[in-house]
């Protein structure tokens, strides 16, 4: 079923999104509360970067479309521009910062390392005070944000991609097979190949020790080629789940 939203007035602008109507055995949740999945239905999230969250309780969405006959249910967005309530507990939230989820209950703050954002802060957030709350204007948005840029961090960033339950269509889970099959593969192959150069090096040391230094320049080369072939595979890997 699908019905117009209330006119709530929030902030005196109208939430450009369509809102869901979830089953909640929670009370009194306010109006751009943070909300996370649980066994009994949606419940105010609690964790930072939570990966269970649903999206933000908005009576003011452009449509809410109902999916059950209950009547305990909240209207909540999961994409869209939307307004959400934060803190500056983790500082002061300038437009263009991405938000995520905290230890305040339903409470937004300021991402500040990888982890699951709920989007793009679309207006500066004016209280410094990080015991008190207001509403400000959010892209949403939510996706897992990598702030690490070098390729140490990629392998860890692949498997919590891959940890993160999604929210997308099956097909998003395809990609973290695939994803997982090509960093599996990138190290079969680098095994085999360290492991067939270091056999040979090894034989051909027994048989002429003079050309031990040669040798050893080989085995080294290969190793080289070893870490070529998995930095390959995480990087493609990598790009297969941005896609």
């Amino acid at each position: 079923m699908v019905q117009a939203a209330k006119d709530t007035g929030v902030e005196g602008a109208a939430t450009l999104g369509v809102a869901k109507l979830v089953t909640t055995s929670a009370k009194n949740i306010k109006d751009g509360s943070v909300v996370s999945s649980s066994q009994n239905g949606a419940i105010l999230s609690i964790l930072p970067y939570d990966s269970q969250v649903l999206g933000i309780v908005s009576q003011d969405a452009a449509i809410q479309i109902s999916t059950n006959d209950s009547a305990n249910t909240i209207p909540v967005i999961s994409d869209g521009t939307v307004y959400v309530l934060v803190s500056s507990q983790q500082g002061v939230i300038k437009k263009g910062d991405l938000l995520t989820s905290s230890t305040i209950p339903g409470i937004a703050v300021k991402a500040t390392k990888s982890g699951y954002v709920l989007g793009t802060a679309l207006e500066n957030a004016n209280n410094p005070n990080p015991s008190q709350t207001e509403k400000i204007a959010i892209d949403l948005n939510l996706h897992y944000f990598n702030s690490k840029s070098t390729l140490a961090g990629t392998l860890t960033d692949l498997l919590k991609y891959a940890l993160l339950p999604t929210k997308d269509s099956p097909s998003a889970i395809y990609k973290y097979i695939v994803a997982a099959i090509v960093i599996l593969a990138s190290f079969v192959l680098a095994f085999l190949t360290f492991g067939r150069t270091a056999a040979k090096g090894v034989e051909a040391l027994g048989r002429n020790p003079s050309a031990s230094r040669i040798i050893h320049l080989g085995i080294i080369f290969n190793v080289g080629i070893v870490v070529v072939i998995v930095a390959a595979g995480l990087l493609v890997a990598f790009f297969i789940l941005r896609l």
